[in-house]
């Protein structure tokens, strides 16, 4: 338990030391995600005004874009993380080094994304206070019933991470693909199926929407029922456990063609 235990506390402190070492990247970042906010935010704004649609109505399609869009950060920052930190990896030359440590490359990958995970909310709380400031709408910000439903539904999330994580070991260079699956992440905040079934299979649907509800109508843990816990909790070991089987498949392949020491 001792080598989980410093992995951890590694992951964490290099996590740490990435966001403030490089403080130019760091506020370069929040500045970006800023800036495709607000570039939304107004064409949404305009785009109500011109099709006459009253403001009380607009206020609400606002309040929840600006909850969606603070999930979309998280969410986006999580999946994208694990390919991407395999990718400099092998640009460094440390990738084939962490392959062969004592502890499973898929375990050092989740161990270190649940560490950027805790600066990526970190990161998208900042934004999303400086949001707030600057359009003037107020969302129920209760760390409790966010933080929760993030954490457990971002398993998830993170298990199609792994996916492209495992992809990116064969193929090396797939931007363009990582790039497209954005889009799908605002689809799934936006979309509301009907149907019930697809409904719980959508990844992090259940944590997103408890979220939005606590943001947006004060809701508590204790207002949702233990179904919606249930189905949270199944979704994202659902889909990190596939994440899990498909990453280390696609480890297994690299090293039988001995592509974890190239780029």
């Amino acid at each position: 338990m001792a080598k989980y235990y410093y992995l951890c506390k590694v992951s964490m402190e290099k996590a740490l030391k990435e966001l403030t070492r490089y403080k130019f990247n760091t506020i370069s970042d929040v500045i970006f995600l800023y800036v495709v906010f607000m570039a939304m935010f107004l064409g949404i704004k305009s785009f109500g005004k011109s099709f006459g649609v009253s403001p009380i109505d607009m206020g609400d399609s606002l309040e929840g874009f600006i909850a969606g869009f603070f999930l979309w950060t998280i969410m986006m920052m999580t999946y994208s993380g694990v390919a991407y930190g395999l990718t400099n990896d092998a640009n460094r030359g440390t990738l084939e080094q962490l392959n062969m440590s004592g502890i499973r490359l898929s375990t050092i990958v989740t161990a270190r994304s649940l560490s950027d995970l805790f600066i990526n909310i970190i990161v998208s709380v900042v934004l999303l206070f400086i949001i707030m400031a600057t359009t003037g709408y107020k969302l129920e910000i209760r760390m409790l019933p966010i933080l929760f439903p993030v954490i457990v539904g971002m398993f998830s999330i993170l298990g199609i991470g792994l996916i492209f994580g495992g992809l990116a070991l064969i193929f090396k260079k797939i931007q363009t693909l990582l790039n497209i699956v954005q889009y799908f992440f605002i689809a799934l905040i936006m979309i509301n199926p009907g149907n019930k079934i697809i409904y719980n299979l959508l990844p992090f649907k259940t944590a997103s929407d408890m979220v939005i509800s606590s943001m947006r109508y004060g809701y508590s843990l204790t207002d949702f029922s233990i179904y919606y816990y249930v189905i949270m909790a199944g979704n994202s070991a659902l889909y990190f456990g596939i994440g899990l089987f498909i990453f280390n498949r696609c480890v297994k392949l690299a090293k039988m063609k001995g592509l974890l020491g190239q780029y």
